[in-house]
């Protein structure tokens, strides 16, 4: 090795560590593993209302294989999808007035599992008393099929959060995009607000005044976690706040907000779920919020979020412009912590992480998981953003500990009062109109 200074450091190839084991626990999905007891506990997306048609639908989530339905009663059934009677996958069933028949022997199925029919079993009567196909509880939200998958006794109301019920806004599903990785690092980048200054000012869609390195804080919060991001821009200080919604679900405000307009809070511009399909691959399910008023076509909203969210581009392009996919999908399969070097930058990274395996310790003890929510009506959230004039920052805006502690300021102000507790909304910054 080339060392003729002492330096350790130098051309170190061969002392450093290339080999190393993903963290199971936060990382495996399947039923009867931590952390995919852990995911069961909430409710999950598995389809868009959209691609149930009159013939089944085939997904994969938390490793399970499924067939989604929706019968001509309106129904809606997220069933497994070998038929228990000899295995043949209801893929292939056809969709009846109550439930589904298998393609095989003709059993029909009902959306919460029971057999209706056992066509030329003589012992139909008997048999139906102790046959079921495996069913989950459903329910269809914002275009949405979601499923409980997890133990009967513990299933919680579905969450209702302030930002799904804004003045003058509604939700509208989005598309399907796919990882090709392990949930987590696609989650916890939710929480690395410092890569969008880098990433996403490489990529040109963000608001250019993302390309300036943020000061920030993070916090819990009663349904998870936050960041908050503080920057100077031009006369203004700008926070913008994210937050996970446990264990999976986060928003973001508009790409397009740059901090120049003066705003005590943000709309949600779209909200992801985060859901395991296995332990190798997951899919992000997106519902955009829409003002009333806003006129940037929903399909133009949709072609700016799949920017960078997909390999679906030539690999030379992908190289010179990179995305959210290509940086977190290479980072292997499943990222092996054990090899990472951690700076403070990363502190929302360990924070999401520590709250994941303080919810799966929950999920062991019988106890519910923090952001879980027994309790009827609305949840609040905290991502937002928040514009003031610099003179509003306790001593020099430009010194990044006063940014800093701005930014906490603005965290305490929030988790007392929810940022979307304000008496008036505003519209969301419109899409800048692109030549060329």
């Amino acid at each position: 090795m080339n060392n003729r200074d002492g330096n350790s450091l130098r051309y170190a190839g061969y002392l450093t560590e290339i080999a190393g084991e993903p963290e199971p626990v936060l990382t495996q999905t399947g039923r009867g593993t931590p952390g995919g007891e852990y995911l069961r506990r909430f409710w999950q997306p598995v389809a868009y209302e959209r691609e149930i048609s009159s013939t089944p639908l085939r997904v994969r989530i938390l490793g399970e294989d499924l067939v989604v339905f929706r019968d001509q009663s309106g129904a809606v059934g997220v069933l497994h999808l070998h038929c228990s009677h000899r295995g043949t996958s209801l893929e292939f069933g056809r969709v009846e007035e109550h439930g589904i028949r298998c393609c095989y022997h003709g059993r029909v199925f009902d959306v919460d599992g029971k057999v209706l029919e056992m066509p030329g079993e003589r012992a139909a009567d008997k048999l139906r008393g102790v046959n079921r196909q495996g069913a989950y509880p459903t329910h269809a939200f914002a275009g949405l099929v979601f499923a409980y998958m997890g133990p009967s006794s513990m299933q919680p109301p579905f969450p209702m959060y302030d930002k799904f019920d804004l003045p003058g806004y509604r939700m509208e599903p989005g598309i399907r995009l796919p990882f090709a990785c392990n949930w987590v690092q696609v989650k916890e980048n939710a929480m690395d607000p410092a890569h969008t200054a880098i990433l996403h000012a490489w990529e040109g869609m963000f608001a250019s005044e993302f390309g300036k390195f943020p000061e920030i804080t993070w916090n819990e919060t009663p349904a998870g976690m936050a960041y908050f991001a503080s920057r100077r821009v031009g006369d203004k200080v700008w926070v913008r706040s994210t937050d996970i919604l446990a264990p999976n679900i986060h928003s973001i405000t508009s790409i397009f907000e740059d901090g120049r307009d003066l705003r005590d809070c943000s709309p949600p511009w779209i909200t992801i779920w985060t859901v395991p399909e296995d332990d190798e691959s997951c899919v992000n399910f997106l519902v955009e919020h829409l003002h009333q008023e806003d006129a940037t076509p929903l399909l133009a909203r949709q072609r700016a979020m799949g920017i960078g969210q997909t390999p679906d581009r030539l690999y030379a392009e992908r190289q010179k412009v990179p995305g959210d996919y290509d940086a977190m999908v290479s980072q292997g399969t499943i990222a092996c912590h054990s090899l990472e070097h951690l700076g403070t930058l990363d502190t929302g990274v360990v924070m999401f992480r520590r709250m994941l395996r303080k919810g799966i310790e929950d999920v062991r003890a019988g106890r519910d998981p923090h952001g879980l929510s027994r309790k009827l009506g609305v949840i609040p959230t905290y991502g937002s953003d928040k514009v003031v004039p610099a003179t509003e920052v306790s001593g020099n805006a430009d010194d990044p500990e006063a940014l800093l502690e701005f930014a906490r300021s603005v965290s305490q102000e929030y988790l007392k009062r929810p940022p979307l507790a304000a008496a008036v909304i505003p519209r969301p910054p419109a899409m800048p109109k692109r030549t060329g």
